[in-house]
């Protein structure tokens, strides 16, 4: 096989990588995507790799790869390579799209991996919902998890989760400081969330590239 040919069976495979992420209504694991093409799973990585250097938003969660749709990634644009900028509405301005009816606000956070209980136990006591978690990387760019917690027992089981060594929480690459998108009935709650946070050294100020 030529180069020229071993070049084009990767480019083929890529696209038959994105069409099946774009095609699922649920994460893909790097397993199962290595099963589906015929390759090995450090393949799969390094495919996703190229592809997100191409400028594709595949994002990496706990359960697998997902392909943001072109709605989501229209209001989040990946910081160019060496940064950690993020736009507007991902540094902690309310946003004006709603999640289930309900206002949300992404709001930019930091503390300890021990913390983090107490951090969903106070955004949840005071009528929020967590809908993600995602961070910026130098190198691989923004990486985001999709939570759903809206009760004390959701908050619980993603504890135990993390805890038992199921999955690492995102905050670690990147010493502490992430986002999360919180859903609420009303701007006053959301305000109400913010002011808790901050009141126990959890709301981490925005940086100079970060504000409008």
């Amino acid at each position: 096989m030529t180069e020229t040919e071993v070049y084009m069976a990767a480019d083929d495979r890529r696209q038959m990588l994105l069409a099946k992420l774009g095609d699922a209504s649920s994460p893909l694991s790097g397993g199962r995507l290595a099963k589906e093409l015929g390759v090995s799973r450090q393949i799969i990585v390094g495919d996703v790799a190229v592809l997100r250097a191409s400028g594709h938003d595949i994002v990496s969660t706990a359960r697998g790869y997902v392909l943001a749709k072109a709605s989501d990634a229209a209001g989040a644009a990946t910081p160019a390579s060496g940064t950690t900028r993020a736009s507007e509405n991902e540094a902690g301005g309310a946003r004006s799209v709603a999640h289930d009816g309900r206002p949300t606000r992404v709001v930019k956070v930091h503390h300890s991996v021990e913390q983090t209980s107490d951090e969903l136990f106070t955004i949840l006591e005071n009528g929020g919902t967590v809908v993600d978690v995602f961070v910026w990387h130098r190198v691989y760019g923004r990486l985001e998890a999709r939570l759903g917690i809206r009760t004390r027992k959701d908050a619980l089981r993603f504890i135990n989760d993390i805890e038992s060594g199921k999955s690492s929480p995102l905050l670690t690459v990147t010493s502490g400081y992430h986002y999360h998108t919180i859903a609420a009935d009303s701007e006053a709650t959301l305000d109400r969330i913010e002011r808790a946070l901050d009141s126990k050294g959890y709301l981490a100020p925005l940086l100079p590239d970060e504000r409008a």
